[in-house]
């Protein structure tokens, strides 16, 4: 279930950033459907390389390469643009739609296979609900509303200033912890998602390992559990 909702927020996201980035109201339903398919289906498609054990789909260098496949498709049955303008548009859904949401939720191997370690900046779960909601409620306007892009672009809008919050949020308390325990002794710090409206981190320096939460809408501690290490 857990997998199902996390693909649904990428083919949300697919579908707005493709639907934004052509920046045209299309009249005809097929057409609309045509374009939120091919849009959501470029933001799901690098998860296709991990039923085969490799990572490539998640890396930097596969972006053009699905945005080209996607471009050539979607151009067979749809040219109301440019075959450049469609290219960018879909290696553009396919870098925000996918790697980019995986960057700012478990992680993302994207400089595969130069690096295979994971890089993030952790500030929404895999399956946020407000992400999820308030795009499907904007393309579901959209879908059947022919001057829907308006409806797109501020639900596009909403999630943009979320990230805005949580990004802001995560970077103060991160501060508040190294300030906290000095920056100079800290040598693992962890903050990321916990329930609703929280933060859960972790924090090691030389002499303690701390465990502990923190709200989103300020930067006050909560100790959960403080250990000595080597205790």
């Amino acid at each position: 279930m857990e997998y199902l909702l996390h693909t649904i927020l990428h083919f949300l996201v697919g579908v707005s950033i493709t639907y934004i980035l052509f920046n045209k109201d299309f009249l005809s339903k097929k057409k609309r459907t045509i374009l939120f398919l091919f849009g959501g289906l470029s933001a799901v498609s690098p998860d296709v390389t991990k039923f085969f054990g490799d990572l490539f789909g998640h890396s930097i260098i596969s972006v053009p390469l699905f945005g080209l496949l996607f471009a050539l498709s979607f151009r067979k049955l749809i040219k109301d643009f440019s075959f450049l303008k469609t290219w960018i548009t879909f290696s553009t859904t396919v870098l925000i739609g996918h790697i980019f949401i995986d960057y700012i939720g478990n992680g993302v191997a994207f400089l595969y296979p130069f690096k295979k370690n994971e890089f993030d900046f952790h500030i929404i779960s895999s399956i946020d609900l407000i992400i999820i909601i308030t795009l499907l409620l904007s393309v579901i306007i959209c879908f059947f509303n022919r001057k829907g892009k308006t409806v797109i672009l501020i639900g596009t809008i909403i999630i943009c200033s979320y990230f805005s919050i949580l990004s802001i949020s995560k970077v103060q308390l991160e501060r508040t912890l190294k300030s906290k325990y000095d920056v100079q002794e800290v040598t693992l710090l962890l903050t990321y998602p916990s329930k609703f409206g929280w933060w859960a981190f972790q924090i090691r320096t030389d002499e303690v390992w701390v465990n502990g939460y923190s709200p989103i809408y300020n930067t006050k501690v909560h100790i959960e559990s403080e250990r000595e290490i080597g205790s």
